[in-house]
């Protein structure tokens, strides 16, 4: 393509030449940044994105004060074409360093066997990927939140919690976050919450349960996986309040602790997701007393529901995976859409059927919803029982 300049002199454009000084027959050029400064028969001309202009005789070689003003402008123009495109840069190389899963349980969990899952898979569909999981119990889930919050929002600190955890526990005003101050990247699964006793224990349905709680208050003792005040404690002690029963909560970090304690006699029952205790309720090792839940458990549907007993209590168990607020969108978009995939995956479905878990898709915008839905009723209900003001 040829360019003329004042019709007089045909010029090729001098286009991805390096920085730095080029001669040609009858010109010189000059290139700085994203612009060409090219002097052709005492005319000057400034070339850009292909286009060349003459400035005419004005710029004459003694017009230093005007050519510096025009170089000033013009590579001011090219540093913030360059600070544009260095923004960007994190989205298109991400990942280029291990991602950090946080688990706020212990290992052993369903939490904990989903994150695992992810590790496996998800690099399969984020190309360069290579995710960690980090179990960090402690606190109901504030001690692994507290961690994600402070973490830099580059999208290499990830976690996979329960919706409880960041809903309900900000509620007692010990933490620095609050249930929004994640950026929800998408959910993942969801289950219910049982109450499981040993398979010798005397209570063989929820009504040989019940008579016990009730003509012999506080001495029922159950594991509450992420301690006192914590989603597997919610259940029962709402419970508590509508059926005029009291029983005792033990806290554990997290819920393999506290099917050890129920095993080895240490507590009377423990509240958990079922799919974490599936193969010792079929063994028989393990019985079911009730569901916390608003659905059936789909493997054991013969496991009754508190509301279908006349209490008004439906705890489904969600869990999400977080990024610390502020990480770019294109990254955000990017996990999402890794996510979506690796659920997608027939290997990955069996792998969460294998485990039973229910894996359940949703957007960031339906996780936010689900958390502000959770932190709105855990507020009422802990209000109503006096944990909190």
């Amino acid at each position: 393509m040829w360019m003329y300049a004042s019709g007089k002199f045909p010029v090729k454009p001098m286009i991805n030449i390096q920085p730095g000084i080029g001669w040609t027959e009858k010109n010189i050029k000059l290139q700085l940044g994203c612009f060409s400064l090219v002097w052709l028969k005492d005319n000057f001309y400034i070339q850009g994105d292909g286009n060349m202009k003459q400035m005419g005789s004005l710029l004459k070689k003694k017009n230093l004060l005007v050519l510096i003003s025009i170089l000033l402008l013009l590579l001011s123009a090219c540093s913030n074409n360059e600070a544009k495109g260095n923004a960007e840069e994190p989205a298109l190389d991400y990942p280029k360093k291990p991602i950090q899963l946080i688990v706020p349980f212990a290992a052993g969990g369903s939490t904990d066997i989903g994150a695992r899952i992810l590790e496996k898979y998800l690099p399969q569909y984020l190309e360069g990927a290579k995710i960690v999981v980090v179990n960090k119990p402690g606190g109901s889930g504030t001690v692994a939140l507290s961690d994600l919050y402070a973490s830099k929002a580059d999208g290499y600190t990830l976690a996979l919690t329960t919706h409880r955890a960041v809903a309900m526990q900000p509620l007692y005003g010990k933490t620095k976050y609050s249930h929004d101050s994640f950026q929800p990247i998408a959910k993942v699964f969801g289950n219910q919450q049982i109450l499981v006793v040993r398979g010798d224990a005397p209570w063989k349905t929820f009504e040989d349960w019940f008579d016990y709680v009730k003509n012999n208050p506080g001495q029922f003792t159950f594991g509450v996986a992420g301690g006192i005040g914590s989603g597997s404690h919610l259940p029962m002690a709402e419970l508590e309040r509508l059926a005029g029963i009291k029983v005792k909560p033990v806290p554990f970090e997290g819920t393999s602790p506290a099917i050890t304690a129920l095993l080895g006699g240490h507590v009377d029952g423990v509240i958990l997701q079922p799919s974490d205790a599936k193969a010792m309720i079929e063994s028989g090792e393990l019985r079911a007393i009730f569901n916390a839940a608003s659905t059936p458990v789909p493997y054991f549907p013969d496991i009754p529901l508190l509301k279908d007993k006349g209490y008004d209590i439906a705890y489904d168990s969600n869990t999400s995976l977080l990024a610390p607020k502020g990480v770019p969108q294109e990254i955000i978009e990017k996990l999402q859409e890794a996510v979506k995939k690796t659920l997608e995956d027939p290997a990955v479905i069996a792998e969460f059927e294998k485990v039973n878990l229910q894996i359940q898709p949703g957007d960031d915008k339906s996780v936010q919803k689900e958390l502000d839905e959770e932190n709105r009723r855990s507020k009422e209900i802990l209000t109503e029982l006096g944990l909190i003001k």
